[in-house]
Order: C-alpha cells, then sequence, then structure tokens
C-alpha cells in the first residue's frame, strides 16, 4: 500500500507539474493494488499508480514521484 494523499500532495506541490494539462489517476485501495499491472495508460499524458506500481510497472514506493515526474517531462511525439 501507498500513501497516496501524501503522494498527491507532493506532486500538487511540485512547481514543474503547476499547470500541465496531465492526469495522475492515484489509487490506493486493496482492489487496485491486487490488479496492479493490469491498470495502465499508453497516453503520455496519463499517469497510472496503482499501489506501486505505475503504468504496471512495480516501483518501490519512495521512486513513484520521481518516475511519475519522468513520465510527463518526457518529450512527447
Amino acid at each position: 500500500m501507498i500513501d497516496r494523499v501524501a503522494l498527491a500532495d507532493e506532486l500538487r506541490a511540485d512547481p514543474e507539474l503547476a499547470g500541465r494539462d496531465v492526469e495522475i489517476d492515484i489509487s490506493g485501495c486493496s482492489r487496485s493494488c491486487a490488479a496492479d499491472q493490469l491498470l495502465v495508460s499508453a497516453r503520455p499524458d496519463v499517469v497510472v499508480v496503482a499501489g506501486c506500481h505505475l503504468d504496471g510497472i512495480p516501483l518501490d514506493p519512495g521512486e513513484l514521484a520521481a518516475a511519475i515526474r519522468r513520465k510527463l517531462s518526457t518529450p512527447k511525439e
């Protein structure tokens, strides 16, 4: 399980993400954590966090915010 409120607060306070047209879906409920690798998005402006998985990729909880920033800052094709 992750502290989704703390993660959302950290991302909300990030000046690099402020004003950007992106969607970050954070779910920490037991059902989404059980479906972790199934909850994904191929859209470059959408990030799905399910438990400790980011777009279906397992990560250490402490790495989630940095991984979200990386995905959202990657140039879009």
